[in-house]
């Protein structure tokens, strides 16, 4: 299909590049779809990436270190104290402001009532007579201001100086001492975390098998914690076999004492459709807020393309 861009744009070798062109040199949002390599598995801590040591388990089901997350809540609670000191040294100045701003404000009431109740009557009787006011030379609004009036009136009209600009005033805001999730931004306390056990295979101790059943766990089991027990098993065997008595090792599992394990990435497209990678970026040379429409020519074009015409 032939192109139109000396008909469209306005000059030879200054054309805006259509919608189809930028997309083939990258523009855009780019998705692509992340590689089994770029994933983790069930087993990994979502702090460190690496497999759990000492896994405890969140109500959400994400796993993490023990030390990570301990090292994580305890610098969270840290950060915490510092926002509160800061806000509390704000208020305290604020309220010392208001203070002084209102004894301010007392001390010119009482100047203007003095002025008013005591002043007005001296000013009256040093007041010279109407004779001398007479021979007094007459002022009019003619005469011309000096020079130092005239720049302290520029001075004051230059509301695009820095020193006139406002400034916004910054408050900080009072800070939440709770503690948070890394993975969910909820609010996690020590005590919601569940310490989880895999059981390992006796003849691989690096595979994690079912508990009950025997079977390896993959990426794409849908796995629950117990938690009374810390034990993680697929969640076909918990509702087949757990679930229905209602004890599992002779302690009593309720459902809502049975958190769903967060899956592992694996290759599949319907495993998880929120593994998607985004990117936005301009293609060219420069910003890309160059004058596309050509009210110049130039030998090449104003995004660093040449353009064989």
């Amino acid at each position: 299909m032939p192109q139109r861009h000396s008909k469209n744009a306005g000059g030879m070798n200054a054309e805006a590049m259509t919608y189809a062109e930028r997309k083939a040199m990258g523009f855009g949002t780019v998705q692509e779809r992340l590689g089994k390599d770029s994933q983790g598995n069930f087993y990994d801590c979502c702090l460190t990436l690496a497999p759990a040591v000492d896994p405890v388990c969140t109500p959400s089901g994400f796993l993490y270190s023990k030390q990570a997350i301990l090292e994580n809540l305890l610098q969270q609670k840290k950060e915490n104290k510092r926002k509160l000191r800061v806000w509390e040294e704000e208020q305290r100045a604020r309220s010392d402001s208001k203070l002084e701003r209102s004894l301010e404000e007392e001390e010119e009431r009482k100047e203007a009532f003095f002025r008013v109740n005591h002043e007005g009557a001296a000013a009256r009787s040093s007041a010279p007579d109407l004779a001398t006011a007479r021979e007094a030379p007459a002022t009019t609004s003619r005469d011309a201001p000096t020079r130092d009036e005239r720049e302290k009136a520029a001075d004051l009209r230059a509301f695009w100086l820095p020193s006139k600009t406002p400034e916004a005033e910054k408050r900080a805001e009072k800070p939440s001492m709770a503690c948070r999730c890394p993975a969910t931004g909820k609010k996690l306390k020590l005590k919601d975390l569940v310490p989880v056990s895999f059981a390992r295979d006796p003849d691989d101790p690096k595979r994690y098998i079912d508990p009950l059943l025997k079977d390896q766990l993959t990426n794409r089991d849908a796995l629950v914690v117990i938690k009374a027990t810390g034990a993680v098993m697929k969640k076909k065997t918990y509702e087949t076999l757990v679930k229905p008595d209602g004890v599992y090792e002779g302690s009593k599992v309720s459902p809502k004492d049975v958190f769903d394990l967060q899956k592992g990435g694996n290759g599949f497209a319907a495993h998880d459709r929120t593994s998607q990678s985004k990117k936005h970026f301009a293609v060219g040379i420069g910003s890309g807020l160059a004058d596309v429409r050509g009210q110049s020519g130039s030998s090449v074009s104003r995004f660093g393309l040449k353009f064989n015409n």
